[in-house]
């Protein structure tokens, strides 16, 4: 018995220890779990403050990477209150200041103002970006920039553990201006409206311009003014048969209106109407050509139409005959009308005032007034010239361009008839290759009886040039062959131009139109503030009754289309410029 006792007692003893480990095994897990949920809460929390801070970055630094855009352009924003390449910190006061920091206000829109306290938001301008070809300098002096967000996290676990509250969160974005090729547009570059008409686009009256093939975006307005485009009256942009298949194109506007004024733009099944990022100048590398050393005098002619002259005066029998214009210096402007002064500028001849010019190939650098008058006619005269196949025309100084509305009245004959011209090019119209084809717009131009002005094909002597056949100097291609170069090329130190082709007759022009105000010194780099510069215009209109024609593209600061007809543009879908866009890298 006292055995049996014994050993009852003894597990008597051990039942009442059984569960105290369990409790102490219980404890601890529970403390390591409480502390796992609490780091896991701290990781997560930093995680999605991670993210944020990303977000922010990304916002802040998209938002200076568009005024590097702009700037490079030559036109302030009017918010852009960074220096370019000083390096700085946002403060708390930074997003609401007057005008307030584009960086710093976006950065606060998405949650970090830079108080100090809890995040700061650093801005730099580094020089070079792993992996991006920076543009030249003379393009964008600064093409680069990047927004660090510190955003000092509050902590529980991750605190004790560690020491202090708070743990810092990182993030940056890089941002910049880089080249891309894409097609060129109808332009206008104007960073603002200029004070002498209402819109830096503006198509009023009763004319319908209508555009062929192209690019998907078939014009760009660079202007951030909220009245940028106007299209009024009876007038229409059409752009339905434009794009690259003919289905509608797109117009952008960096400023607006927001919306299309209704009927009034037509942008095909394909096209819209859309707000745009600016799209810098195209030929700003271009410079301007060298000053000739002789001045030019024209040649009176009397020949009438035949198949055996490579210059041929399309005159009407008993008319006084054609003047023959040489590419070269005409210092004193160059004149074709009645109106005109009797000097050897003027190309009106005889007492019946009938005044034909036909122009040989080569460049016109012209100093003072491009004056056309009523009753006149401009051709290509089909001879060889400077072997470039066209024209053409620098305005130096402050000329201006000025063709009267009834002027290709005097073009009795039709253009590219049985032996006008002996040359390739003319022969083949308005291609520059023999193995394009003609747009099929543009099929009965054949027959046209107006002005008639086609830009050459290549530099001279068949030689690639940045006048002749910027595609090729620029590095880019035409493969289609329709493209030609330079038609009008203003001089840059111009202000306040006003640029006027009126089209009482029906005519083709045939090349690129540019006209932009940007320094003293006439480069294309380096423009001066808009209001200053960007100041140039350039009014192209058709009559009732004409046929009228561009084949080509337009960049000038302000552009009016109007007239009581219309016009019809085609453009080419494959050429290519290297233009700015504004991109984030990192």
């Amino acid at each position: 018995m006292k055995n049996k006792d014994w050993k009852f007692r003894r597990r008597s003893h051990r039942a009442g220890e059984v569960g105290q480990a369990m409790l102490l095994y219980i404890l601890v897990l529970a403390t390591f779990l409480l502390g796992a949920l609490l780091f896991a809460f701290d990781l997560s929390n930093m995680w999605f403050r991670r993210q944020s801070a990303q977000s922010a970055a990304d916002a802040a630094c998209a938002a200076g990477a568009m005024d590097l855009l702009v700037d490079a352009q030559g036109g302030a924003t009017g918010h852009q209150v960074f220096k370019l390449g000083q390096a700085y910190s946002c403060t708390a006061t930074s997003s609401t200041s007057n005008p307030p920091d584009p960086v710093c206000w976006y950065a606060a829109q998405n949650g970090y103002n830079s108080n100090g306290t809890n995040n700061v938001v650093s801005v730099s301008f580094p020089t070079s970006v792993i992996g991006v070809t920076a543009p030249p300098a003379s393009v964008a002096a600064s093409p680069f920039i990047r927004v660090d967000v510190v955003d000092h996290v509050p902590t529980l676990f991750a605190g004790m553990v560690g020491g202090g509250t708070t743990k810092d969160v990182r993030a940056f974005s890089t941002c910049g201006v880089e080249e891309a090729a894409a097609p060129i547009p109808l332009l206008v570059l104007d960073p603002k409206n200029p004070s002498k008409q209402t819109s830096a686009f503006n198509v009023q009256g009763n004319p319908d311009v209508v555009i062929w093939g192209g690019p998907q975006q078939s014009i760009q307005v660079n202007s951030s003014d909220s009245t940028a485009v106007t299209i009024a009256g009876s007038a229409k942009v059409d752009l339905s048969l434009g794009g690259p298949n003919n289905t509608g194109s797109d117009l952008g506007t960096y400023g607006g209106p927001a919306n299309a004024p209704g009927s009034n733009f037509l942008p095909g099944t394909t096209g819209q109407w859309r707000l745009s990022s600016p799209i810098s100048d195209p030929f700003a590398q271009i410079a301007a050509p060298p000053l000739p050393s002789n001045p030019i005098q024209p040649v009176i002619m009397t020949a009438l139409p035949n198949t055996t002259s490579p210059v041929v005066c399309p005159a009407p029998a008993g008319s006084a005959g054609c003047a023959e214009y040489s590419a070269g210096l005409y210092p004193n402007g160059l004149c074709v009308g009645k109106s005109c002064p009797k000097n050897p500028g003027s190309s009106c001849i005889g007492p019946s005032n009938t005044c034909i010019a036909l122009f040989d190939p080569g460049i016109y650098y012209i100093q003072g007034d491009f004056s056309v008058d009523s009753n006149s006619c401009l051709r290509p005269s089909g001879a060889i010239g400077d072997g470039s196949g066209g024209v053409m025309f620098y305005f130096s100084g402050g000329g201006t361009v000025t063709v009267d509305a009834n002027s290709g009245s005097k073009c009795t004959a039709p253009f590219l008839t049985a032996g006008y011209s002996s040359t390739a090019s003319l022969l083949n119209g308005i291609r520059c290759k023999a193995s394009s084809s003609l747009p099929a717009n543009l099929s009965g131009v054949t027959s046209l009886t107006g002005n008639v002005l086609l830009a050459p094909c290549t530099g001279p002597a068949g030689l690639p040039g940045p006048y002749g056949d910027p595609y090729e100097y620029l590095g880019q291609t035409d493969p289609l062959g329709e493209q030609r170069g330079f038609l009008f090329f203003q001089d840059r130190s111009m202000k306040n131009a006003n640029q006027s082709w009126g089209g009482g007759g029906s005519f083709l022009l045939a090349g690129t139109m540019y006209f932009h105000s940007c320094n003293a010194a006439g480069t294309g780099t380096g423009c001066g503030a808009a209001g200053t510069y960007y100041t140039d215009s350039f009014t192209l209109q058709g009559n009732s009754g004409s046929a009228t024609y561009v084949l080509g593209d337009i960049v000038a600061d302000n552009l009016a289309l109007g007239g009581s007809s219309g016009i019809t543009m085609d453009l080419n879908t494959s050429v290519t410029f290297n233009i700015l866009k504004a991109s984030i890298f990192q």
